[in-house]
């Protein structure tokens, strides 16, 4: 690297307005309407990051809670991986992490989903 210019592999999600469209029940809990605490970005790392965050305070109602919970903290998890790989540099282990996160974040919806 450069004294001034770093080469850095990153994630970002490209468009985080898919986000709620993909998942909303999961944006719903994440964001709900007049909370007021939004992160500037909705991405997908946001959208785990902040459940994540609700669900230790407590914002989550408790029956969704329960059943979210263990999908949650795995998510968080294998988040933490994505990011790990990232800073080592290993493009393909963070590929097929964010298509685990993703298809993660799929099966929860269904999870949270109000019964």
């Amino acid at each position: 690297m450069g004294k001034l210019l770093q080469v850095r592999v990153s994630a970002a999600t490209i468009d985080p307005g898919k986000v709620e469209d993909a998942w909303p029940i999961l944006s719903h809990l994440a964001y709900p309407p007049g909370h007021g605490y939004a992160p500037a970005q909705r991405g997908v790392l946001e959208l785990v990051d902040t459940l994540h965050a609700r669900l230790t305070a407590g914002d989550v109602p408790q029956a969704v809670a329960g059943r979210i919970r263990p999908g949650v903290e795995a998510l968080t998890r294998q988040v933490e991986s994505l990011r790990e790989a990232l800073a080592s540099w290993q493009a393909e282990k963070a590929q097929l992490l964010t298509e685990k996160i993703e298809d993660a974040l799929d099966d929860l919806e269904g999870q949270a989903g109000y019964r």
